[in-house]
């Protein structure tokens, strides 16, 4: 950091420039789909509509993570099969979330 004539610097940082909020949403994005296929034996990940609003999400249950100790996703009418419609409702705790990722906040 380089300070001159109330100006800063920046002269050089650390760190995985490659490393950003998208890595962190798609471990969400990731979890969400694969508890879902457990439990409902559907690839939420293969539909596109349905990728989308995972992703948009993921984005916001991060971002309340940053201040808050859990997040409340519900995600109705996520898919429908035969049987009618389909619905994500869970909570993502802050400690899930680090666990999800703790080997990109490592880098």
């Amino acid at each position: 950091l380089e300070v001159g004539d109330g100006v800063f610097e920046v002269l050089s940082t650390s760190g995985d420039t490659h490393l950003g909020g998208d890595d962190f949403d798609k471990r969400i994005v990731d979890w969400l789909a694969a508890s879902f296929k457990r439990d409902e034996g559907i690839d939420l990940l293969k539909d596109k509509q349905a990728l989308q609003r995972l992703t948009e999400t993921a984005e916001k249950a991060k971002m309340e993570l940053s201040s808050l100790t859990q997040a409340n996703i519900s995600l109705p009418f996520i898919t429908a099969t035969a049987d009618g419609p389909k619905h994500i409702e869970t909570t993502l705790t802050r400690a899930k979330f680090e666990e999800l990722c703790s080997d990109l906040l490592d880098r």
